[in-house]
């Protein structure tokens, strides 16, 4: 291992200089020793400086002292600032699970999150919109359009849903990768949809983890597309809307269910009053105002948003489980698979 021998002979690892800095203020003695009752007394008196509960400190000290020398050298002492530097990963996390759940519902989250190691972290937003930016570059260099408002959709993608090529049962997922259309809504429709993802998705993922988040949001991404095919057999459909919406009615009942408890619910709700309202309205507009062939479809939004509530009511983590809620998460299983085997026969039956 590279790195430096430090006064008492330890071999310090670049990166680790900080900690031994911090460790040589408490080896008052000079000897390459902290006293374990001196070290604990000092993290327990100072826990609520360093924002930490009576619980945390006891969990950073846990076993510090493994050789029950009573002595913490500066192998033990790391033990304890890797401890720290996680447990300041998981308040990342609190704050994350502050934006999404009511303030009786924290306890047993919270108490979930302790356990959580960051791993696997929340790649799944992530990754989305990566890859929805990355294929909007394609397209746009493709095409040498430019990255501009106005260009073409375009329509021989392998991605875009083709109303002429349903049996690609691909397509009814990825299409949500294609953000290119003409007029304002080419740039405004992707941003929308990445930012949404990211401040939304990201909070929702941390706290009810990836593969939850990912059939809510994959529920209104198909959604979207059996919908659309069976009102507008026509139409070509691009975007991540549906599972955007999703996402968005997902955080909106979670908001109306426990309005007394959330923190700033009115003002939460004005944001996504604003957000949503533009964001149709835009719809509208480009849909029935504009001169241009690519109609958006205001459909999958729609079946986005109804899939978001039922598939969350499904697989969102409930922490705090009444016997209503039993009732109700009965009822969502029954319409969501009911509806989903619905519209599946209505995209098969016109092909048989």
């Amino acid at each position: 291992m590279s790195g430096e021998r430090g006064a008492h002979g330890y071999q310090i690892a670049n990166g680790y200089h900080s900690w031994f800095s911090i460790f040589q203020m408490f080896d008052t003695n000079y000897d390459g020793y902290i006293a374990t009752h001196d070290l604990k007394r000092f993290v327990r008196n100072s826990a609520a400086s360093f924002g930490l509960s009576r619980q945390e400190a006891e969990a950073l000290l846990e076993n510090i002292d493994k050789n029950s020398d009573h002595l913490v050298d500066f192998a033990e002492f790391c033990t304890l600032m890797s401890r720290a530097k996680k447990l300041h990963m998981r308040h990342v996390l609190f704050r994350a699970a502050q934006m999404v759940l009511p303030r009786s519902n924290r306890t047993v989250p919270f108490s979930y999150l302790q356990q959580y190691n960051c791993f696997p972290p929340p790649f799944f937003m992530i990754c989305i919109s990566i890859l929805e930016i990355a294929i909007y570059v394609y397209y746009v260099m493709q095409l040498r359009s430019g990255i501009e408002l106005y260009g073409p959709v375009p329509q021989k993608s392998f991605l875009i849903f083709n109303p002429h090529r349903t049996s690609e049962v691909w397509r009814y997922f990825t299409y949500m990768f294609i953000h290119i259309g003409s007029g304002d809504f080419r740039i405004t429709h992707l941003s929308f949809n990445v930012l949404t993802q990211i401040i939304l998705g990201i909070p929702l993922e941390l706290v009810h983890k990836f593969w939850r988040i990912a059939l809510v949001y994959l529920s209104g991404v198909l959604a979207g597309s059996l919908l659309d095919y069976v009102i507008d057999p026509r139409t070509y459909l691009a975007g991540a809307s549906g599972g955007v919406y999703a996402l968005l009615a997902a955080h909106i009942a979670e908001l109306l269910i426990n309005w007394s408890e959330m923190e700033f619910a009115v003002w939460r709700a004005l944001a996504l009053a604003v957000l949503i309202s533009s964001d149709v309205s835009l719809v509208i507009y480009h849909r029935y105002y504009l001169d241009v062939t690519d109609k958006v479809s205001h459909v999958s939004h729609l079946a986005g948003f109804v899939a978001g509530v039922l598939m969350g009511t499904v697989v969102l983590r409930n922490f705090r489980k009444k016997k209503w809620e039993r009732v109700v998460w009965w009822i969502a299983f029954a319409v969501t698979g009911l509806s989903f085997t619905t519209l599946i026969l209505l995209n098969i039956i016109p092909h048989i």
